[in-house]
């Protein structure tokens, strides 16, 4: 198809364009079709093909013989057929789409579609192996890890995309999607506003899943810089700058300070330094202060915390008092101003309702690591977005250069200042 032809809502039909090419090249003197309306579907196709059709000198006919576009009654009567038909596809769509509001409404699943991912074929149960995927994805999330690191999980795990034909894999855009779905938090969805429960079993609790939604919908929220290395974008220069990780001439992996953001102003000199020994401190630095008793210090809760269910309770009966303000408001019981009054209150309360959902939902990454037997272990078992989130979580590093010559290295030359428990 060398242009894209106005009819059929511009999509391509394989036989429909080798018909018109056969009549454009007056190689056929009739085109003879089963059905009409499965060869003219939009009252636009049939105002395009008529002129094309008698200049080419081609016959249009139909085997029940209702159709025939070469005279004038019978364009009256295709004119005619063509536009109830449209007019009963419209009512059709627009049945359907009530259809698909009340079962939203009523937190039935939608029929005629594809099991949603973390699903069984019938869209209620949980998969076995999805369900927990699409869980243990929330968590990372919430634990500090990127949608790199649940990619690269879900991939080790051989979970695959539900629609996937062409054997491709995941993207963090697919598996971003299928986060922010509601329905993994057992909520039902029409044109992406929530309208209530679902009858499915949630993946997620609720509270979690819209931790995981501000977090992937933070306007703020950029992939971190040296993500590839275990301290690029963290670690800085002792301009202020931050350093990022790559390859020097002799093929080294160094941690160099980025001479686009570097501060101009500094005259001491900037830091470019091999990497390897940098990340073995590091890693020594974290194991050896998550091994300590007191490390579960570091993630105790402050006393008072969130109500999660009480909270729950409240935002459900705002939603119900702004309904009913809403008919009161359509009987006349109360002005516009009053409606309009009471909502904004309403909502500045539900907005701090979920804020508190959200920080509640969160998980401390460094929870793993203080319930490990072997604290080694699971440091060398975490994905590199959740070992930079711990680092990110614990201290913060200044890297000095180590001198001309300098072989030995010297910890004197790392700079590390503990961050202090919240």
């Amino acid at each position: 198809m060398t242009r894209k032809d106005p009819t059929a809502a511009g999509k391509y039909r394989p036989g429909y364009e080798e018909a018109l090419r056969l009549v454009d090249a007056g190689a056929v003197d009739v085109v003879f079709c089963w059905k009409w309306d499965r060869f003219i579907r939009e009252p636009l196709d049939l105002e395009y093909l008529i002129p094309r059709f008698d200049k080419a000198g081609v016959r249009f006919a139909e085997a029940d013989g209702i159709i025939d576009l070469g005279t004038d009654s019978g364009r009256l009567a295709a004119r005619i057929l063509i536009a109830v038909a449209k007019a009963e596809q419209e009512r059709k769509s627009e049945r359907q789409k009530l259809a698909n509001e009340a079962a939203a409404v009523n937190g039935k699943r939608r029929l005629g579609t594809p099991r949603p991912f973390g699903y069984a074929k019938d869209h209620v149960t949980p998969d076995p192996v999805e369900g927990p995927a699409v869980a243990e994805a929330c968590a990372v999330l919430l634990g500090g890890g990127t949608l790199s690191a649940v990619m690269r999980g879900w991939t080790t795990i051989g979970v695959r995309p539900v629609q996937s034909t062409s054997g491709r894999g995941w993207t963090r855009q697919s598996i971003r999607t299928i986060l922010l779905n509601p329905r993994i938090a057992g909520l039902s969805a029409y044109h992406g506003e929530i309208v209530g429960p679902g009858d499915w079993e949630p993946l997620v609790d609720e509270e979690t899943w819209r931790a995981v939604h501000a977090i992937l919908e933070d306007p703020a929220r950029k992939p971190p810089r040296g993500v590839r290395t275990l301290l690029g974008g963290l670690a800085r220069c002792p301009c202020g700058n931050v350093v990022s990780g790559m390859p020097n001439h002799r093929g080294q992996r160094v941690y160099r300070c980025q001479p686009p953001t570097r501060n101009r102003h500094w005259a001491a000199g900037h830091v470019a330094r091999q990497a390897a020994p940098v990340e073995d401190y590091i890693e020594m630095l974290v194991k050896g202060r998550m091994s300590r008793e007191d490390a579960a210090d570091l993630i105790v809760l402050p006393e008072g915390g969130p109500d999660v269910g009480a909270l729950r309770e409240e935002s459900t009966a705002i939603r119900a008092t702004l309904e009913e303000m809403a008919a009161d408001r359509a009987l006349g019981l109360i002005t516009r101003a009053q409606m309009l009054a009471a909502t904004e209150r309403a909502n500045l309360r539900l907005g701090e309702i979920e804020a508190e959902v959200e920080h509640a939902a969160r998980e401390n990454v460094l929870a793993p690591l203080v319930a490990a037997e072997d604290v080694g272990a699971m440091w060398a078992d975490m994905d590199l977005s959740l070992q930079r989130a711990v680092i990110r979580t614990l201290m913060t590093i200044t890297l000095l250069s180590p001198g001309m010559g300098a072989r030995a290295f010297d910890p004197a030359t790392v700079q590390v200042t503990w961050r202090q428990p919240a």
